[in-house]
């Protein structure tokens, strides 16, 4: 009977052990998930020692469709995952996070907007950190992607500002983790079935930290870098040809970032593609496409030319652009502001936005000789004006709306396909789809928001209504 009870006795200790010990390897599995040295992080965010940002991994990795939060938390329906972020740079602090969309792809027959729209609208993201081992701190409380999202230039889509409380610091030589979790909400529809796309994680850090491949916070001190990087390589390769133009107007004298409305249709409902564009209208549009800051800088009211009266509608464009040096008039003093302008003189007012780019050759046969022959040749290699089939470039012949909104677009990197143009956008009679123009007089007649796509052209997501001085 001893030896029963002495088995029954130690048949309960075995079961106590057991079940206490999954109850421990249980809850460490869990909560390791929040450690340093748990399972292999799904985005590896590191900052280098020298302040520059790279990104490894994608938060959209998996399969995410409509779900209750609780299904989506538990992998049902939901993407979770861990962002690692390492910083051997310096002290930092985490005041701002943000998610980028780019390669967006689908497969589903919907167009890019839709889908787009839809994706911001019904994904949300929950993000948070954990002190030890488990994750008890909540920084964005899922948040769709549309209060999220960041993007350059696009005053509505500026990232996630954390709650003072929520803001944390990462130390030099230190790892942290953070868990994300995305979840579709049910309403969602069947537009976004079959989408792919890369979205990376971006840290506002108080620190100036650059990126080092786009994937970071200082997106803008990326650009400038990689920008001087290019315009040292540039002039290098520059310096062994000919010598280098100087640049007559400051760098980022245009606003290239808001797309606006910059030229508008006739009272008849019109927009006349082949229609000519006179000189002063010519220096009413760059006055609108000018850096606010630049165009305060040099505006005026005051002329030296004997045809542009004080009352004239065009009085401060012209007077403004010709304090800048961005125009000027003809021999005889005069600006001849109702004139037709010719495309060897629009090539000039936009060559003038950039350092002229030397050639050993002419570009067009017709050109030799020519007053603006060095700004028609820098226009053509920087790809921003095309001459005709047999190779010339009639330099003197007057410029159509639509040869001149293609130029301004080329200038300014503006650039959109149809397929990624918004059902609302304006129509005119007079503009067809099939003809070479279409997405350039669309691009110009319309004030929207956009993302830039991988092929540097445009996924338009929004079309807005400024008030223009038009």
């Amino acid at each position: 009977m001893k030896w029963r009870k002495k088995v029954l006795k130690i048949v309960l200790q075995i079961l106590l052990l057991t079940l206490v010990g999954g109850y421990f390897a249980s809850s460490l599995i869990e909560s390791t998930f929040a450690t340093n040295v748990s399972k292999s992080p799904d985005v590896i965010v590191t900052i280098n020692s020298e302040g520059k940002i790279s990104q490894e991994g994608n938060l959209f990795e998996g399969q995410l469709y409509p779900a209750r939060v609780k299904d989506a938390e538990k992998g049902m329906g939901g993407i979770s995952g861990i962002i690692r972020i390492r910083n051997n740079f310096k002290d930092i602090k985490v005041e701002n996070m943000a998610i980028g969309i780019t390669g967006m792809e689908i497969q589903n027959g919907y167009s890019k907007g839709e889908v787009l729209n839809s994706f911001l609208k019904f994904i949300n993201l929950k993000i948070e950190k954990g002190l030890v081992l488990v994750f008890d701190k909540t920084l964005v409380n899922y948040e769709s992607l549309e209060n999220i999202l960041y993007e350059k230039g696009n005053d509505k889509y500026k990232g996630f500002t954390l709650e003072e409380k929520d803001r944390f610091d990462i130390p030099k030589n230190s790892t942290i983790d953070l868990k994300y979790t995305l979840h579709m909400v049910p309403e969602a529809g069947d537009e976004l079935e079959a989408v792919t796309a890369y979205m990376p994680i971006y840290i506002n850090l108080m620190e100036n930290i650059t990126d080092d491949n786009g994937n970071g916070d200082d997106d803008d001190d990326k650009d400038d870098d990689d920008d001087d990087v290019k315009d040292r390589d540039r002039d290098r390769d520059r310096d062994d040809e000919v010598e280098i133009l100087q640049e007559l107007i400051p760098e980022g004298a245009l606003n290239k970032e808001d797309h606006f409305q910059y030229i508008q249709g006739y009272p008849d409902g019109t927009v006349r593609p082949g229609g000519l564009i006179t000189r002063e209208e010519v220096a009413a549009v760059f006055y609108r496409l000018l850096d606010s800051e630049y165009r305060a800088s040099i505006w005026t009211q005051t002329e030296d030319f004997p045809d542009v009266d004080s009352n004239r509608w065009s009085l401060r464009h012209i007077a403004t652009l010709a304090n800048g040096s961005i125009v000027e008039g003809y021999p005889d003093g005069n600006f001849k502001p109702g004139n037709y302008i010719t495309r060897a003189e629009l090539a000039t007012i936009a060559s003038k936005f950039d350092k002229l780019a030397p050639s050993t050759s002419n570009k067009f046969s017709d050109i030799e000789g020519h007053w603006a022959i060095n700004y028609i040749n820098s226009a053509a290699i920087k790809g921003w004006v095309n001459g005709y089939p047999d190779y010339t470039f009639k330099p003197d012949q007057y410029i159509t709306r639509a040869e001149f909104v293609t130029l301004v677009n080329n200038v300014l990197e503006r650039e959109v396909h149809k397929e990624n143009i918004l059902a609302e956008a304006k129509e005119f009679p007079d503009l067809l789809e099939d003809m070479w123009y279409y997405e350039d007089m669309v691009e110009a007649t319309n004030s929207h928001h956009y993302l830039r796509l991988e092929d540097n052209s445009e996924l338009w997501t929004e079309i807005y209504y400024p008030e223009l001085d038009l």
